[in-house]
C-alpha cells in the first residue's frame, strides 16, 4: 500500500464505517496496545470498537486521523499517524471535557489481496497526559 491508500483507510473512521470494515477479511489480528485491546477474526467485536472513533453521535467527541508518512509496501508496513481528538467527555477516564488533544502514533499493516490481516497500533500516552496537565514523564529537550 501507500501514504494515499493508508490516508484513506483513515479517514474511513469519521462516520463511514461500513467502507471500514470492508478493508478486513474474516481472519485478522488487532492490537491497540495503549488501549490494552487485541481482537482476532472477530469483525463484530472490531466494528464494535471502532464506532468509539465513528463522530456519527453529535454529543459525542470528535476524532480526526490524519496519516503523516507510510514505510512499505503492498505487503505491509507503518504508517505514522496524528489523532486529533475534540473532547466532549472525559477520556478514558481522563479529565478531558472541553479540550482538544493531538498525539501522534503508528500503525503496523500486514496485507493480503488488498485487506488488513495484521493491524497493530501505538500511540503517545504521555504526550496526551501533558496536554490533559496530568502527571507525565519529563519531555527531553536537546
Amino acid at each position: 500500500m501507500n501514504l494515499q491508500w493508508e490516508q484513506n483507510w483513515l479517514q474511513q473512521f469519521n462516520n463511514n464505517l461500513e467502507v471500514l470494515m470492508a478493508n478486513y477479511p474474516e481472519d485478522f489480528e488487532y492490537e491497540d496496545m495503549n488501549l490494552g485491546v487485541r481482537i482476532d477474526n472477530d469483525k463484530k467485536e472490531l466494528r464494535r470498537l471502532f464506532t468509539t472513533f465513528e463522530n456519527k453521535d453529535p454529543n459525542a467527541s470528535k476524532h480526526y486521523f490524519n496519516a503523516t508518512r507510510y514505510h512499505g509496501d503492498e505487503n505491509g508496513g507503518c504508517v505514522e499517524w496524528t489523532w486529533e481528538i475534540q473532547h466532549t467527555s472525559d477520556f478514558l477516564g481522563l479529565p478531558s471535557k472541553g479540550k482538544t488533544t493531538t498525539v501522534r502514533g503508528i500503525t503496523i499493516h500486514k496485507f493480503r489481496d488488498g485487506k488488513i490481516i495484521l493491524e497493530r497500533s501505538l500511540w503517545d500516552t504521555a504526550s496526551l497526559l501533558r496536554q490533559l496537565g496530568l502527571n507525565a514523564p519529563v519531555e527531553l529537550k536537546f
